[in-house]
């Protein structure tokens, strides 16, 4: 009888030792067999839940040709966009060489700021009159202010290099802008500044003669322009384009508008974007920001935008480079047939599509963070 006892135990004993070694196993070895695939969770911050898509259009390409990432280079060159910013800031935390300043006197620089640098703003009440921020990038340190209360000549200034954002979209704002360059020239014939570029809000026309005259390349002072739209001007050496970015909510629109708005994106997989006074349109980035892919008038509107000899594939020469997973259309006959096509695209795939949008859409503003940065530094200090 003891012996049988015995005899059992070892038995029990033998089988846990098994059971322990399978269950290693598993917990050591199983995860490598590969991940499963990445579910809709991931884009909760910046999408919807899969049942609130409604959306009623289809695009004009085939699925795997949505794919921006498509092939290892490509994978290779978003990663590269992703960690370099990363090793940037790390390798020199806490250490600066140079320092830019960026007055924001218009409402594109709270989207070059809190968009494109990420930055944050101090008060965070868009009413308030002074708004300040700082970011380290390298070692330079960047700093913003806006508000109403920035006016020429009624605040200090501690800086030698700065960029001015301004609005030049119609006469009475290119007047006031026009205030604003000849302070600054002031203020670098004093040598109270070194440096100075201009992102501006150009003409949806791209008629922007009123600052040419303050062109470096004229005879001015202005090292670097970027501008917005399809300038002819635009040459990859000192005049670069920018994007519209979003638009700047308004005080008197309420949170629960603005929600409604953001709803109507976070439900449709599709956003119809035609064409206005100007092809490029606040509504393009917006859906971008919610991974409804954008439907996009592809034609030149009137004006000088497009003519430049660098700009073959205007209009948003910008957002095409950067290879925009957009539907592209000529005309708005092909609407139907777009609708149509999209009825047949299971979930799945919208899923998928949404989900590439918002990784193309973040890895738009990085790239541009860089080339921001890059083209700044080599042009003030090198």
């Amino acid at each position: 009888m003891r012996l049988t006892r015995k005899r059992l135990c070892s038995f029990f004993i033998a089988l846990y030792c098994l059971f322990s070694l399978y269950a290693a196993y598993h917990v050591f070895f199983g995860g490598r067999r590969g991940a499963p695939a990445a579910t809709f969770r991931v884009l909760r911050k910046g999408a919807a839940p899969a049942r609130a898509w409604r959306g009623r259009e289809q695009s004009s390409l085939e699925s795997e040709e949505w794919n921006p990432w498509e092939g290892d280079e490509k994978n290779e060159e978003e990663h590269r966009v992703k960690t370099s910013l990363q090793i940037l800031n790390k390798s020199t935390k806490g250490k600066t060489d140079h320092t830019i300043q960026i007055w924001g006197k218009a409402a594109i620089g709270l989207y070059l700021w809190e968009h494109i640098f990420e930055g944050l703003l101090d008060p965070t009440d868009v009413t308030a009159q002074w708004r300040e921020g700082k970011s380290i990038v390298g070692r330079t340190q960047y700093s913003f202010i806006t508000g109403s209360s920035v006016v020429p000549g009624y605040f200090s200034i501690d800086v030698d290099n700065v960029v001015l954002v301004l609005n030049g979209r119609e006469k009475s704002k290119a007047f006031y802008a026009t205030q604003w360059l000849v302070y600054a020239q002031n203020l670098v014939q004093m040598k109270k500044l070194r440096h100075l570029a201009v992102v501006l809000l150009g003409n949806e026309q791209c008629d922007n003669d009123w600052i040419s005259q303050f062109l470096k390349r004229n005879g001015g002072f202005v090292e670097l322009l970027f501008i917005i739209y399809d300038s002819p001007w635009i040459n990859g050496m000192d005049v670069f384009q920018w994007p519209l970015g979003v638009a700047t909510w308004q005080p008197q629109e309420t949170n629960e508008s603005l929600k409604t708005y953001q709803d109507a994106l976070l439900q449709s997989d599709l956003t119809l974007c035609p064409a206005g006074v100007n092809t490029e349109c606040y509504r393009i980035y917006e859906a971008c920001s919610y991974g409804s892919i954008p439907v996009v008038e592809d034609m030149m509107t009137a004006g000088r935008c497009g003519n430049a000899s660098v700009l073959h594939d205007a209009p948003l020469q910008l957002l095409k480079s950067m290879g925009a997973p957009f539907i592209f259309i000529k005309n708005w006959n092909e609407l139907p047939a777009i609708l149509e096509r999209e009825k047949t695209i299971i979930l799945q795939e919208k899923i998928r599509r949404r989900k590439m949008l918002l990784q193309w859409y973040q890895y738009f503003k990085t790239k541009l963070k860089m080339k921001f940065i890059s083209i700044l530094e080599s042009s003030f200090f090198e």
